[in-house]
């Protein structure tokens, strides 16, 4: 996060840029409903945490951002056609 610039996503390819600026986005979602809650919040332990990552990987072959990368890209073609012109 850049103090009063935003968020900025760095990875090796677009697709994975995209995924981890989408997850974060997700999680910075989640955060702020949680806290509207006004109760105190319960962390996740780190054993559940390296599990669900652990998981993350088998599930997607390790291909991060590609997995569903080609998806979007078709589904912006059909709600914007011509988009890249």
């Amino acid at each position: 996060m850049l103090r009063n610039h935003g968020l900025l996503t760095v990875a090796s390819s677009v697709a994975d840029a995209f995924l981890a600026m989408y997850i974060f986005e997700a999680a910075c979602m989640v955060q702020v409903r949680a806290l509207a809650g006004h109760r105190e919040l319960v962390p996740i332990p780190d054993q559940i945490l390296a599990g669900a990552k652990q998981m993350n990987e088998q599930v997607t072959h390790g291909l991060g951002g590609m997995l569903a990368w080609p998806g979007l890209l078709r589904k912006l073609e059909r709600d914007m056609p011509g988009y890249d012109q």
